[in-house]
């Protein structure tokens, strides 16, 4: 069982909106192991499932074609005006954004919002090795 703190992606969901404004147009971060949205905005549970499904798929043809792996997110060209962010964060979890391309600095985008994601979906994560090792660095402090 993942040990995180969903206000935190929450938070992190809110902080993309602020940025992106009407030009995000659905966003979750979910549990890979699952399929489970744990947060969203206009959240897309079919899209969840099958975006999992299609990194798996992505990251299988990858390594099957002696191709370098799949690494921190893939971006997707769709019909409409529409781009598809999908982020992978660690082992445990990942997000996507439909977008209105529109309305979205892809810039701001890649430069701004995801890394910013990328370091609030990290600090929602309770890492057992983590919390050791600040309270190893809190009892050294003593």
């Amino acid at each position: 069982m993942l040990d995180i703190d969903i206000n935190a992606l929450e938070q992190a969901i809110a902080a993309a909106k602020a940025v992106l404004k009407d030009g995000l147009v659905a966003t979750d971060i979910w549990d890979r192991e699952s399929g489970l949205s744990l947060a969203g905005h206009n959240s897309r549970p079919e899209a969840v499932a099958l975006f999992n499904q299609l990194t798996y798929e992505i990251s299988d043809t990858l390594s099957g074609s002696n191709f370098p792996a799949l690494n921190r997110y893939y971006l997707l060209d769709v019909d409409g005006d529409n781009t598809i962010v999908v982020q992978r964060h660690g082992d445990d979890l990942m997000s996507g954004m439909l977008l209105d391309a529109t309305r979205v600095n892809l810039g701001i985008l890649v430069s701004v919002v995801m890394p910013r994601l990328t370091a609030a979906v990290a600090a929602a994560q309770h890492n057992d090795d983590q919390i050791a090792e600040l309270e190893e660095l809190a009892n050294a402090g003593r």
